[in-house]
């Protein structure tokens, strides 16, 4: 296996893996779990790096205002969530360096689906308060996610 010449190389593994496990029985993935909440969908999809569905369902939590009334609300709610179990199932050794870093790329596709969102709330915050310093809607507010091993 050569990491460095295949962008899918750890796809590539992880699908091998999966279905390759318990003797040999392939692992039929099924879509079973779009039929529950859209929270629920978004941490399913962090938890076993699902990039697939994730900017649909961005979509439909911006669209329930009176949950998430900013798109901050999105990441500090149901996508931090999902990287919080991510954490500590490696922390557990349940999950693995290549599953974490497939994780990492469905929130990193999502938040990158609601920066435009928050920039137009902010340019939208400066017209607003009508003057021309910039007004911080985030200020006094830190996003960090981490994971840790042990």
């Amino acid at each position: 296996l050569i990491w460095n010449r295949d962008t899918e190389a750890t796809d590539k593994l992880l699908a091998y893996a999966q279905n390759n496990v318990k003797g040999g029985k392939k692992v039929i993935q099924t879509d079973e779990w779009r039929e529950t909440s859209v929270e629920e969908r978004l941490e399913y999809a962090l938890i076993k790096g699902i990039e697939k569905y994730v900017v649909e369902d961005v979509e439909e939590c911006r669209a329930l205002v009176d949950r998430y009334k900013r798109p901050l609300h999105i990441i500090e709610g149901p996508l931090m969530n999902g990287m919080k179990v991510v954490g500590d199932l490696f922390g557990a050794g349940k999950m693995f360096l290549p599953q974490v870093i497939k994780s990492a790329r469905v929130m990193k596709k999502a938040v990158g689906y609601l920066i435009p969102f928050m920039e137009k709330e902010r340019e939208e915050m400066i017209v607003a308060s009508g003057s021309a310093e910039e007004v911080d809607p985030y200020q006094g507010t830190i996003v960090l996610a981490t994971v840790k091993g042990g």
